[in-house]
């Protein structure tokens, strides 16, 4: 069994071997600053030993190195097993990484936007900055991950129409979870929101290229308001965090990305695909000074100000229809009891 940590220096903080000193206890560094990662790992064979015999510390301190394949990290730095030698050992290994920044030649930028006015009906609209190519020859298709507030919600059922989703640069919906539920108001929803995984389907014919190889294109993905509770104004805000945008690749069978350390492939959307798959990234590109990547939404409410007169009409027209009632009935009586005498000396005449 070996125990192994590892500390990721930044860049102008490269290890020395000289400022390192491994003892049978301990590892001495004179200045030391970068994230630190605790594994602890064992082969099958050793399971039925007593692990406190094999047990092994192997303390590690890299920086960012140069990569020889492109897609790949590479970290350089010192190694060694505390305990089995004074000095560590300079080192460097690359490995394959599942997530990149998208080229430049694949739209590697793209702006989310709520066009106004908002209404019930909200429309998420994200803009391209031009016409998208895969960044490699292999399978790839274009996605757009939403975390959606409560108050929001996406209906599954409108966009299973072919026609609007072609209308709207869609291709499907892959993934969704959490509160689904169509007619319930935003007070009675228990969950944080849903999450959305939403294939994109970018501009693929010629004629379609060549209109968007100069200029941006969009996709826009229908959003449904819940009921909100009333406010004063008659409008209310929602947050709303920009979607993540990115290209899932396949990758070649005999790329081993496994073999990262760091990586990690159950957190969030990575889960929903294949663990062969890559990630290409879009860089969001906010309007806002800041960069900030939060749309605040209004959206409207019932106006407690305009409406305080709905309870007291709502009382009086309860009221004269229950007066309406009442009369019907009582005419209906008073007619009954005047013509049931006439009646029943009639029949006794006859």
């Amino acid at each position: 069994m070996k125990e192994r940590i590892t500390f990721i220096q930044p860049d102008d903080a490269r290890p020395q071997v000289e400022q390192v000193e491994l003892s049978k206890k301990a590892l001495h560094v004179k200045s030391l600053k970068g994230a630190r990662e605790q594994r602890l790992t064992f082969d099958l064979q050793e399971i039925s030993q007593k692990l406190e015999d094999q047990a092994k510390t192997e303390v590690g301190i890299f920086s960012n190195g140069n990569s020889i394949e492109p897609g790949e990290i590479a970290l350089g730095g010192i190694l060694g097993v505390i305990g089995e030698s004074d000095k560590p050992n300079p080192t460097h290994f690359s490995f394959p990484s599942r997530h990149h920044i998208a080229p430049d030649t694949s739209g590697s930028t793209f702006l989310a936007t709520f066009p106004t006015p908002n209404g019930l009906h909200p429309m998420l609209r994200l803009t391209f900055s031009s016409s998208s190519d895969p960044p490699r020859a292999s399978s790839c298709s274009l996605y757009s991950y939403l975390t959606l507030p409560s108050p929001l919600f996406i209906d599954k059922y409108q966009l299973s129409s072919p026609n609007l989703l072609a209308s709207k640069n869609l291709h499907a919906i892959r993934a969704l979870s959490g509160e689904t539920d169509l007619e319930a108001p935003d007070w009675v929803v228990a969950k944080w929101g849903s999450i959305v995984l939403v294939e994109l389907a970018p501009p693929v014919t010629d004629q379609a290229r060549l209109n968007t190889q100069n200029s941006e294109w969009h996709a826009d993905i229908p959003l449904h308001l819940r009921y909100l509770k009333p406010a004063a104004g008659g409008s209310s805000t929602i947050n709303v965090q920009w979607p993540v945008v990115f290209w899932a690749c396949v990758a070649d069978d005999e790329m081993d990305l496994g073999g990262n350390p760091f990586d990690r492939v159950t957190l969030g959307y990575e889960r929903l695909f294949h663990r062969q798959t890559m990630f290409y990234h879009f860089q969001p590109r906010p309007l806002r000074d800041g960069g900030e990547l939060v749309e605040h939404m209004q959206v409207p409410v019932m106006d407690l100000e305009k409406t305080r007169w709905v309870e007291g009409g709502t009382i009086g027209v309860i009221m004269l229809g229950a007066l309406w009632v009442v009369w019907k009935l009582v005419t209906v009586l008073n007619r009954n009891w005047s013509t049931g005498p006439k009646v029943v000396k009639e029949k006794k005449n006859q």
